[in-house]
């Protein structure tokens, strides 16, 4: 009677468990929305099982001198494991959804429009990859096909995909690997790709940002303000769907200034006029997230740097702010394009190797004292640099 109290009880526990395991699907596949929590966790169960199976009788068992070409070429420490191919069907997102006429944002230029769609594909390239990648060797291999432009939007996907992939049971780690792999060369778009999974997986927010940089940590809640504004945003232009305290909530609104250069098409005055509506105490973070955006995917030259400046008014600063760190992430992955070149030395009246290493130089400064007020701290000194400047 024991035993079978026992098993109950456990099976209980387990459909409760696989409930929150189906709602990471549910959030990218309304498919699932047809199964039951019970009928989810036999499917889970049976993948189970079926891998088991497979473990206990693999394909080259009675063939002599065969071996497995990952486990001999490639660094064991290397290796990842594939989602099994019925999961990752479920997870991965069609390229289409980044496309214009599909999220209904305002058409652009037609060069514009291409070149924001083809940035919106790289990022799910990389997202979709971590779905069924085996090694770290083939994420390097994939990213050398990324274009100068592409290459860090590649990474942000990557590190949507390696944190919703850590939130299904039963297996390593992949976040805290990604992160030491990319963390120091894509630092920005990294820690901002985790955070487009917490906005989909809120249960998860505490353990994903235990894992990131203390430094860098509050870029999560700025790709959690970006999807909400690129995917949700009439909603999020009233402001966090969840309530945010605290620098969490203005990093939320730089993120959310992102997606507002994305959803207005690459146009710095259909920026403007969609931030004016907003309340005003969010102006400032919002220019700043329209900066970086404006400087790291473009397209954007001195015209639209000093247009961003002067509709930005009493906010340049901040705007220049976002334009500093996305030059720094740009210079650091030798990705800077001529057009982005110029519209740098235009606001900020420097090269943007000098401005880089400015940037840079603030961070060490900052960083290794104040590790967890740092990140605000930074944004700060880099827009009173800015102000300086233009007064000198």
């Amino acid at each position: 009677m024991h035993h079978i109290i026992a098993i109950r009880l456990t099976s209980s526990t387990a459909i409760r468990t696989f409930g929150r395991l189906r709602q990471v699907f549910i959030s990218n596949s309304r498919k699932l929305l047809y199964f039951s929590n019970r009928d989810f966790f036999a499917i889970i169960v049976w993948l189970l099982y079926a891998n088991q199976k497979r473990r206990e009788n693999p394909p080259y068992r009675n063939l002599k001198n065969r071996t497995n070409p990952i486990t001999t070429n490639e660094n064991i420490a290397d290796q990842l494991k594939p989602l099994p191919a019925i999961i990752q069907k479920f997870l991965a997102l069609d390229p289409k959804r980044v496309e214009f006429r599909v999220r209904g944002f305002d058409l652009a230029e037609k060069s514009h429009e291409e070149r924001l769609e083809a940035i919106g594909k790289a990022f799910l390239r990389g997202y979709n990859l971590m779905l069924a990648v085996r090694s770290f060797g083939e994420i390097d291999q994939a990213l050398a096909q990324e274009s100068d432009l592409l290459r860090g939007f590649f990474i942000e996907g990557g590190a949507m995909g390696s944190a919703l992939v850590d939130s299904l049971p039963f297996r390593k780690p992949m976040l805290p690997r990604y992160l030491a792999r990319f963390g120091t060369r894509f630092p920005i778009l990294v820690h901002a790709g985790v955070g487009l999974t917490i906005s989909k997986l809120s249960w998860r927010e505490k353990g994903i940002l235990a894992e990131l940089d203390p430094f860098y940590r509050w870029l999560a809640y700025d790709g959690r303000g970006y999807h909400n504004m690129y995917f949700e945003p009439e909603k999020t232009l009233a402001g966090p769907t969840h309530m945010l305290r605290g620098y969490a909530a203005r990093a939320y609104d730089q993120g959310a200034g992102r997606g507002i250069w994305f959803i207005s098409g690459a146009s710095v005055e259909k920026a403007a006029d969609t931030i004016v509506t907003m309340a005003s105490e969010r102006w400032p973070d919002l220019w700043a997230g329209v900066g970086l955006a404006l400087c790291y995917a473009g397209p954007a030259g001195s015209r639209e740097f000093m247009a961003a400046k002067k509709l930005a008014g009493d906010h340049a600063a901040d705007m220049a702010t976002g334009v500093a760190l996305a030059c720094a992430a740009r210079i650091k992955d030798q990705s800077l394009s001529p057009e982005t070149r110029e519209g740098i030395t235009a606001l900020w009246g420097i090269t943007p190797e000098a401005l880089a290493e400015r940037v840079e130089a603030a961070r060490l400064a900052i960083a290794s004292s104040q590790p967890d007020r740092g990140y605000a701290m930074w944004r700060d000194k880099i827009a009173g640099e800015f102000v300086a400047q233009q007064s000198a």
